[in-house]
């Protein structure tokens, strides 16, 4: 079976799990004394991607949506740095649903 290499990415379950990985890594470096400011703007890209989508329960959206723009507050706090490519494409793919 061919897998389009986009197709796990796509998966709601997938975003929401990585997101939910990546704020358990920032709190564990953060829990050390280090941040990573490109963790956290990766966390807050995630979040985004999720309340923007149409098949995400409305619960989880508004949910993500407030999350996202704490994070973007805490991240332009630091320095402020745009998405990647990979997840801005996310993105542009999440709308188009």
């Amino acid at each position: 079976m061919d897998r389009h290499p986009h197709q796990d990415a796509q998966r709601v379950d997938v975003l929401l799990s990585a997101a939910l990985y990546l704020i358990s890594r920032y709190a564990a470096a953060a829990a050390q004394g280090t941040t990573c400011s490109r963790l956290a703007v990766s966390i807050q890209c995630h979040l985004e991607i999720l309340a923007e989508r149409s098949d995400v329960p409305r619960l989880v959206r508004d949910t993500c949506g407030l999350l996202a723009e704490e994070w973007r507050r805490s991240v332009a706090n630091e320095a402020e740095r745009p998405c990647g490519p990979a997840l801005l494409a996310l993105v542009a793919k999440a709308r188009m649903r």
